[in-house]
């Protein structure tokens, strides 16, 4: 039976992140469209026509994506309960920021977290659903579906996590999913980041469907750690967190104007794409190259 989903983009002004070198802002005018859900196509209407007057960016007039059912469900990747060291690992790294010391041992249970991040196609089945809303800023789940989906606050971004049975990682599960137990700079090991790893700043000017480059994967198998979209987690940030973290599942300041922010994107310098590097943005904000990978 076909669901015929009329959906209206709405643009909310954006608040005021913690700005970082390599970060990027903004995006193009609202629009909005209508889209049919029927099995597995999706189909949009491709007008783009903006409710603000004009056209908006459009969409594809259609396209085919796998079973809905499917779709939803990203494969997880196990990480074994057990010790690593969290934060700044000088022996290997030079370029750590206060925020990231001292270096500590963290114990964490088993959990699961996503292979890859949550793309433009699986958040547009939970929109379809009536469970989640549009992203801040215009997108084309139909052109390039298996994009990551950006622009999410970080009550969409916990949203679509709760949608599909799983929840926001925290920032610890993060960083452990990304170095492993050997305290490496990067998910794929200390060597600096080049095109041929990552989707990072320099090497394009747009995100990459996920999963494009299996060099950059972690000790784990999780892939894009680094590059495409920087990733919402469960903890509130607090510069000076690390030096009272509890050493067995943390999970952050019990409150904080800001929420924690791992992963560089597209857009960010090779700086903020090492393992210890934290980002932090208040709830509502959004960007181009801010997005999400979900925990279980």
């Amino acid at each position: 039976m076909k669901l015929r989903l009329i959906v209206l983009l709405l643009l909310s002004a954006c608040g005021t992140p913690t700005v970082h070198a390599g970060s990027a802002d903004g995006g193009p005018p609202p629009a909005s469209y209508v889209a049919d859900i029927d099995g597995g196509k999706i189909i949009a209407d491709g007008k783009g026509t903006s409710t603000a007057g004009g056209e908006g960016p459009g969409v594809a007039p259609e396209c085919t994506a796998v079973d809905p059912a499917k779709v939803a469900v990203s494969d997880m990747a196990l990480v074994p309960a057990g010790p690593f060291t969290m934060g700044c690992n000088e022996s290997v790294d030079q370029e750590c920021r206060a925020d990231e010391r001292p270096s500590h041992e963290v114990t964490l249970k088993a959990f699961e977290i996503d292979k890859t991040e949550v793309t433009r196609a699986q958040y547009y089945l939970c929109v379809a659903s009536g469970a989640c809303t549009f992203p801040k800023c215009p997108w084309d789940p139909c052109a390039k579906p298996t994009v990551p989906v950006s622009c999410l606050t970080r009550s969409q971004a916990l949203t679509y996590c709760e949608f599909v049975g799983k929840r926001l990682p925290s920032e610890a599960e993060w960083e452990k999913s990304a170095r492993g137990t050997d305290g490496r700079k990067y998910p794929w090991g200390n060597e600096a980041p080049t095109c041929a790893l990552a989707n990072i700043a320099g090497c394009g000017t747009d995100l990459e469907p996920v999963g494009m480059h299996p060099g950059n994967a972690s000790p784990y198998g999780v892939l894009d750690l680094a590059g495409n979209v920087v990733e919402w987690t469960t903890d509130f940030y607090e510069a000076e967190y690390y030096a009272t973290s509890p050493g067995v599942d943390p999970t952050g300041p019990q409150s904080a104007s800001h929420y924690v922010g791992r992963g560089g994107g597209y857009l960010s310098e090779a700086v903020w794409h090492r393992t210890g590097s934290r980002d932090s943005y208040i709830a509502g904000y959004t960007r181009v190259s801010l997005g999400v990978r979900c925990a279980r």
